[in-house]
């Protein structure tokens, strides 16, 4: 604490005769309060070193936690995919039915895996918007049990406004989908439990908002264009090399 003050009081401006005197609390308390009247500045930069260094200290426990759990992310048969099924690079999305940002990555999204087919997509729903989401994630999330994920998620994910179980039904219908299936499918509680992990570790990941994704072992928090994502496919597969 005493080289602290004494380096504090240096930067005041302390000549060093001063600096051998003891000070009283009150003194340096006021020696304090003059140097950071006259240097405001010395405030703002610390608390910006500050949230910076508290960043990087989130973004690496995130990093850390992201590649420790990357045979959940990509190998987990609990979760949906499209794409490759053997790609050499693996997206993974994090979304909620009602995310108006996921809705607008969709189109990149089926772009990606339609022009490169070394890509593998991996859906994870974490329906964090309401209980709406709850709602189109269990559906969706069922679907798969008729082998018709994706054409139910596209739908769903076309759809404005929020869902109810009419809309659901009706789309499950227009693609295909048995609905009556679907209906007890969805009620299954295992669709529940594998909506709560997901939920679970995407906190883990420090994931707290929709869209997120994980390009090869990179963690992107929020919406990024069609050629940001491409562009992430190909620094992961440079840095498989």
């Amino acid at each position: 604490m005493r080289r602290f003050l004494l380096t504090f009081l240096m930067l005041a401006g302390l000549s060093a005769p001063a600096l051998a005197e003891d000070f009283s609390r009150e003194q340096i308390d006021q020696f304090i309060h003059e140097y950071l009247m006259k240097n405001p500045q010395v405030v703002i930069d610390s608390v910006n070193e500050y949230g910076k260094k508290q960043q990087e200290a989130e973004n690496k426990k995130s990093e850390d936690a992201v590649k420790a759990n990357m045979n959940w992310l990509v190998s987990n048969t609990k979760h949906a995919e499209a794409g490759n099924p053997k790609g050499d690079v693996t997206i993974v999305e994090f979304f909620d039915y009602n995310c108006g940002y996921c809705k607008q990555a969709l189109s990149d999204l089926m772009s990606i895996i339609d022009s490169d087919k070394n890509v593998r997509l991996v859906f994870i729903e974490i329906p964090i918007l309401g209980q709406s989401s709850f709602e189109a994630a269990r559906w969706a999330l069922a679907a798969k049990n008729q082998k018709m994920y994706l054409e139910y998620h596209v739908a769903l994910m076309r759809h404005r406004g929020a869902f109810d179980e009419n809309i659901l039904a009706d789309y499950a219908k227009k693609v295909g989908l048995d609905v009556e299936k679907l209906k007890k499918d969805k009620s299954d509680p295992i669709i529940d439990a594998i909506l709560q992990e997901n939920l679970r570790m995407s906190t883990d990941f420090g994931i707290s908002g929709t869209p997120a994704f994980v390009v090869g072992t990179k963690l992107i928090r929020g919406y990024i264009s069609g050629d940001e994502m491409r562009q992430a496919v190909v620094d992961a597969r440079k840095a498989k090399n």
